[in-house]
């Protein structure tokens, strides 16, 4: 055995990727890249999931007597064994209940058929493994005293504790972050007076990911590019002095008559790239309730970072400066206590909380891998 193979199941493509036996070294310079068909249920990604380790293995000029483990994420919460709890981010209304079934032991006993050997298989929750792999990129596979607390941005918001090098996972599923439902702060209430209630798709209501996700991104556009959205938004934006362009709005509305979800694609686009008021307010739902949740989660974890990860993070360091200065400025207002001030950079006997960005660039397959082995006892 001379290598390890990580699996990032996505709900629009499937990447896989492999490492030498220490985790250290990716041994493919390109990810070998499948669209998803994860809608469809878990046999045909396993059988999606199969043959890209396959493509791999040929890229390698090597075999599954090679394999000394697949390491798989997936966008929902999920046992070491495989087994997904709640299919929250994966297939649709119709195929859910099928995704709950221990994915994991079906992926192993498909390995075992294809490849006529045992080969471990170890599953994980998506952003645990994106942690674990920004955690790997700054530190490497030092287990010295930290701890950090991760969170990735994108169609949901996933999260992730990590303690001295590893992922923290309580009684099974710590760090189901976007899942916290703080109050809002009163300065904020008016804000979302429009939506003071959203369910989110776990079927709570209130949750973080349900304002700072894209679902929630959409449903916020919707309201946006209504008369009633439009006077709310350029009335706050005036109060700081700022206005409403008319174009963008223009184009927000033709592409929501098109696609809501495209809508909110291109949301991010005009908050970054022309620096448009109407689209930063709508991103500051996503800036504000992370300040929020960072605020509420200082005081139980006092971790050395706070870490922004995911779709965000693709922003220009323009954009990405002012995102996190919205971030910081909240979680200040929520949390006034010095002992957790966020501070820019560390100063020798500090106490405060660094808030930054991953160092991670969708790596979250090798995390996978990396979290697999300090799951397993050595040998084993």
């Amino acid at each position: 055995m001379s290598l390890r193979i990580g699996v990032d199941i996505g709900g629009n493509d499937i990447k896989f990727g492999a490492t030498n036996l220490d985790g250290d070294q990716v041994l493919l310079p390109d990810l070998v890249k499948r669209p998803s068909l994860a809608k469809d249920g878990p046999q045909q990604t396993i059988v999606q999931v199969l043959n890209g380790v396959q493509a791999v293995l040929a890229q390698l000029s090597a075999g599954w007597a090679d394999v000394a483990d697949i390491a798989v994420t997936v966008p929902c919460p999920c046992t070491p064994e495989g087994l997904i709890i709640e299919a929250t981010n994966l297939g649709t209304p119709e195929t859910k209940r099928a995704w709950q079934v221990p994915f994991g032991e079906y992926l192993a006993a498909a390995g075992r058929q294809a490849s006529g050997m045992e080969i471990p298989v170890f599953a994980c929750n998506d952003a645990n493994a994106a942690g674990q792999d920004d955690d790997f990129v700054r530190y490497g596979l030092d287990a010295s005293r930290r701890t950090s607390v991760f969170i990735t941005t994108g169609t949901g918001l996933g999260g992730c504790i990590m303690i001295n090098g590893s992922v923290h996972f309580g009684v099974g599923q710590a760090g189901e972050l976007g899942h916290v439902k703080p109050a809002l702060p009163a300065q904020y209430l008016d804000r979302f007076a429009a939506d003071p209630n959203p369910l989110c798709g776990c079927g709570g209501y209130q949750c973080i990911e349900a304002r700072a996700a894209l679902k929630g991104l959409i449903r916020r556009v919707t309201w946006a590019v209504t008369d009633a959205g439009v006077a709310h938004i350029e009335k706050d934006l005036a109060s700081r002095g700022e206005r409403l362009n008319g174009q963008v709005l223009a184009s927000l509305r033709a592409l929501h008559a098109e696609s809501p979800q495209r809508a909110a694609y291109e949301v991010r686009t005009f908050a970054d790239r022309d620096q448009d008021a109407l689209s930063r307010w709508l991103l500051e739902d996503w800036a504000i309730m992370i300040g929020v949740l960072f605020a509420n989660l200082a005081p139980v974890v006092h971790p050395d970072l706070f870490i922004i990860g995911g779709g965000m993070t693709e922003m220009s360091d323009a954009g990405r400066e002012w995102f996190i200065s919205v971030v910081r400025r909240v979680y200040s207002e929520v949390n006034a206590q010095a002992c957790f001030k966020p501070e820019a950079s560390k100063e020798p006997g500090s106490t405060g909380c660094e808030i930054v960005w991953s160092v991670s660039r969708d790596q979250g397959w090798r995390g996978a891998i990396l979290m697999g082995m300090r799951a397993r006892p050595a040998g084993a």
